[in-house]
C-alpha cells in the first residue's frame, strides 16, 4: 500500500531535484528520484555507519569511512561467518562498521544478496580482467558443536 503525500518545495531544490534525476537517467522523474532520496536518508538515519554513494554501477549503501559497498563487506562477512572482530584483524576498517553492515543486511538481505549475485563474475573472468590478480583462502573458525 502507498500514500499520497504533497509536499511544499522551493523553486531551487526542484531544480536540485530535477538535476539529480537526469544524472541517474532511465528515464527518472523528479517524483522517483525524491521518492528514492527519501528511503535512502530514512535507511542512514535508523542504521547508523552506513550511507548512499553513486557508483559506476549506481547508488549503493557503503560503510561510512571506508571504500566498501555492503555488499562487499557481506560478500567477505561469509568467508569469515559474520566474525567482526577477525574481520578487523585483516582489514582497515573498525568494527563497528562491519557490524553497522551485518545489520543493514538484517534488514535488507534480498536487496544485498541480488547485489552479491550480480557481482559475482568469477575468478576466472576476474583474471582476464586483473591478470596480476591472486587468489587466497581466509581458514574459517572451527565449528562449534
Amino acid at each position: 500500500m502507498s500514500h499520497i503525500l504533497s509536499l511544499r518545495i522551493p523553486d531551487q531544490r526542484v531544480e536540485r531535484l530535477d538535476r539529480f534525476a537526469r544524472r541517474l537517467g532511465n528515464g527518472m522523474t523528479r517524483t522517483k528520484a525524491g521518492v528514492m532520496l527519501l528511503e535512502e536518508s530514512l535507511r542512514e538515519t535508523e542504521i547508523a555507519g552506513i550511507e548512499y554513494r553513486d557508483s559506476p554501477i549506481g547508488r549503493q549503501p557503503y560503510v561510512k569511512g571506508s571504500g566498501m559497498a555492503v555488499w562487499e563487506v557481506i560478500m567477505l562477512a561469509r568467508r569469515y561467518d559474520f566474525d567482526a572482530e577477525r574481520m578487523t584483524r585483516h582489514f582497515p576498517v573498525p568494527v563497528e562498521s562491519f557490524k553497522a553492515a551485518f545489520t543493514f543486511y538484517e534488514a535488507y538481505s534480498e536487496e544485498i544478496d541480488q547485489a552479491i549475485e550480480d557481482n559475482d563474475i568469477g575468478y576466472e573472468n576476474l583474471k582476464r580482467l586483473l591478470p596480476n590478480i591472486r587468489l587466497f583462502e581466509v581458514a574459517r573458525s572451527e565449528q562449534k558443536p
